[in-house]
């Protein structure tokens, strides 16, 4: 019987990973779980594991990432319990990790794909996946560093959630900053890919497709399309003017000066804040008809 396969999505959030696993789960045997509370099938897993671990991290911007202890072993227990067969948890916390993982493995194989965009920054959560790698022997992985001009990550992130992009520009530092030295210390099981490369040509993808036994042929050409690529420039209200830092960052995964270069608008701290009040004050609402709709 084949090895099973486990392929992590590693990304900041509005990056393209729920359009890389919709490609993967459409065209090969690849499958995610069914069952968990959160959107995209995604299980903030490893996060979680670090939670009950009690390991340090950062909080995340308008996320509710560090999830609390106990919190996150309710959560663990739930997704284990409903997305396995016959699920029995081991008393040990670190077993209950390293074996919740290794029972996803091979209940979801051959490729069981993970993609919570909450790890990448998150180095206890890094250090546990890297860990899960040297024990779990008989499971073969692969990373996926997914990458996206940081100016759209940022402004799709304050699009969807008006999330401060400063603060936004913080959290993808820390995130590619982490993901050039996992990049050294991982060699080829870790595989970057640039979303712009991505939406050109499959070819970019052809590591993970090998991987996961995938054949991209016949897909259609306008799988994935380009539409919110550089949409920032078109909103003159979008005032955010990249640092120093992004910039030089930025330009080490291929992103010229140019592509992130933005035209400053003095009423862009107004702008922020007034949008950023009006989404909060109108967001409970949003969430209490979301939940009459599933209610109904």
């Amino acid at each position: 019987m084949p090895r099973p396969r486990s392929l992590i999505i590693l990304s900041e959030k509005s990056s393209g990973s729920s359009a890389l696993q919709h490609l993967l789960a459409s065209i090969g045997d690849v499958r995610h779980v069914l069952k968990t509370r959160h959107c995209e099938n995604e299980t903030l897993y490893w996060t979680k594991a670090a939670s009950v671990l009690g390991m340090p991290q950062l909080d995340m911007v308008d996320s509710e990432v560090p999830i609390g202890r106990e919190n996150a072993r309710a959560d663990l227990l739930t997704l284990l319990g409903e997305n396995l067969d016959g699920y029995v948890p081991p008393s040990d916390d670190r077993a209950l990790i390293m074996e919740g993982w290794s029972r996803l493995c091979e209940q979801h194989a051959p490729v069981f794909l993970e993609k919570s965009p909450h790890h990448l920054c998150q180095q206890s959560a890094l250090a546990l996946i890297l860990e899960c790698m040297q024990e779990l022997r008989g499971v073969d992985f692969l990373l996926v560093g997914l990458v996206r001009n940081p100016m759209d990550t940022i402004y799709s992130q304050y699009r969807r959630w008006k999330s401060r992009p400063e603060d936004v520009q913080r959290q993808w530092l820390v995130a590619y900053r982490n993901l050039l030295r996992l990049k050294q210390s991982m060699g080829e099981r870790l595989v970057v890919v640039r979303y712009e490369d991505m939406i050109g040509s499959l070819v970019a993808l052809q590591p993970v497709l090998d991987f996961c036994g995938c054949d991209a042929t016949g897909l259609p050409p306008d799988f994935f399309h380009g539409k919110s690529v550089s949409r920032w420039k078109n909103d003159p209200l979008f005032g955010f003017m990249p640092s120093d830092e992004l910039v030089e960052l930025a330009a080490g995964y291929g992103y010229g000066r140019e592509q992130l270069r933005n035209q400053p608008n003095p009423l862009w701290p107004l702008v922020r804040e007034f949008s950023r009040a009006r989404h909060k004050a109108v967001a409970p609402f949003k969430q209490m008809a979301r939940q009459a709709l599933r209610q109904a």
